[in-house]
């Protein structure tokens, strides 16, 4: 190596000593608090326990946890679980008649055959448990999987739940994401400006969570993840999710058009079985529905709203159309061959929910789903049978 070749070697090295390296050095420990933040979590789920206030998880990969250690604390106050993935965040107490008291236990990724899995133990294991509200997507592929229900202990002792550990590169790669130093130079921003910096700077690197903080509501709030401090962004006392600051869809004539091309996860996930759900699944998940049935309660399955005109469009498409309306034909058939409340959500619009009532063509937010229980209670003739299984707050266990 020639001096210059040397000269320039120890001046790139430099510069990513002045630069990089404080970066990667602050995101780690940063991601000490979200990717290995086992006893942070538990912290979180402690906290809301005794405020009832809004937590900011402290990571994603954690959020299994979190809901686990949150269900079992809130299991002897309700008698109704919601099931699912992302897609019923948004789902929360205000939704449901008076004698039905809810955890929403969807959390991030949660497959069909995880919340068959989970409800199944639950009505093994918690008499009190009598109503379940599960979600069917087809957008998202889970009816048309075929993956095998998880051995579950859902109130495993707290210290032995979820145990994900992130190996090293997880963490470099997490450290040096666009993302992560994204966040962290913002995070330095509000450091630079902040009234008290060292109490920010405390907050940020030497805490395992912000200080409490009110939300606009009177909320009580604690954000555990370093991401969005102070924006009360996280998941509610009952499960439900806050989307507070979080950008909402203003044109969805362009979602929609990459919705429906070929390479687009939602035909894709139409051609696995062409549209053909998992008939196990709705063997099992009927038996859950009348198992309910014999504990005074019931099940609730639903079709999740996806963003308006989006479910017409695929119903318009002349390939997606087929494996579509096959979909929803089956799930029809089911429902009324074994007298199970369905309640089909997917066109959002005939609820009167708008575009930027989603953060993307599949999440609806609390305004829409509002909008499609009111209706489900008030008018559908199903709901009303169900309804009309509720027994009066005094007499309800």
């Amino acid at each position: 190596m020639g001096v210059q070749h040397k000269r320039f070697f120890w001046v790139v090295m430099a510069c990513f000593g002045v630069t990089l390296l404080p970066i990667f050095a602050l995101n780690l420990i940063l991601i000490s608090n979200s990717l290995d933040s086992h006893d942070n979590t538990l912290l979180a789920s402690n906290w809301q326990q005794a405020t009832r206030g809004v937590v900011n998880t402290p990571s994603v990969l954690d959020n299994s946890r979190f809901k686990s250690l949150r269900l079992r604390d809130r299991l002897p106050e309700i008698n109704a679980v919601v099931f699912g993935a992302s897609t019923t965040f948004a789902i929360d107490q205000s939704m449901f008649p008076a004698p039905l008291r809810i955890y929403n236990f969807s959390k991030n990724g949660a497959g069909l055959s995880t919340m068959i899995g989970e409800a199944e133990y639950l009505l093994a294991h918690a008499d009190n448990i009598k109503w379940l509200i599960i979600p069917l997507d087809w957008s998202v592929g889970f009816i048309y999987q075929d993956d095998a229900s998880p051995s579950l202990n859902l109130f495993i002792d707290s210290a032995q739940t979820g145990l994900q550990q992130a190996s090293l590169l997880q963490k470099v790669r997490d450290s040096l994401s666009y993302p992560r130093i994204a966040g962290l130079l913002k995070l330095l921003k509000n450091i630079l400006f902040a009234e008290h910096k060292y109490a920010a700077f405390r907050q940020i690197f030497l805490q395992p969570a912000s200080d409490e903080y009110l939300c606009q509501d009177g909320a009580r709030a604690k954000d555990f993840d370093i991401q969005n401090r102070g924006g009360c962004r996280g998941f509610r006392d009952d499960g439900s999710w806050t989307y507070n600051g979080m950008d909402h869809v203003g044109d969805a004539r362009r979602l929609i058009m990459l919705a429906t091309a070929f390479d687009s996860k939602y035909p894709q996930n139409l051609l696995k079985t062409q549209g053909v759900p998992n008939p196990l699944y709705l063997q099992r998940l009927a038996a859950l529905a009348h198992q309910a049935e014999k504990r005074g309660g019931a099940a609730i399955f639903l079709m999740p709203p996806l963003i308006s005109g989006m479910g017409v469009e695929f119903m318009r498409h002349p390939q997606w159309s087929v494996y579509l309306a096959r979909t929803r034909q089956s799930l029809f058939d089911w429902a009324k061959q074994e007298n199970l409340a369905l309640l089909d959500a997917e066109q959002s619009e005939k609820f009167g929910c708008t575009t930027n009532e989603f953060t993307d063509e599949h999440h609806a937010t609390q305004s829409c789903y509002q909008k499609i229980f009111s209706a489900f209670w008030q008018n559908d003739e199903r709901s009303n049978a169900i309804l009309s299984r509720i027994p009066p707050r005094t007499n309800h266990k």
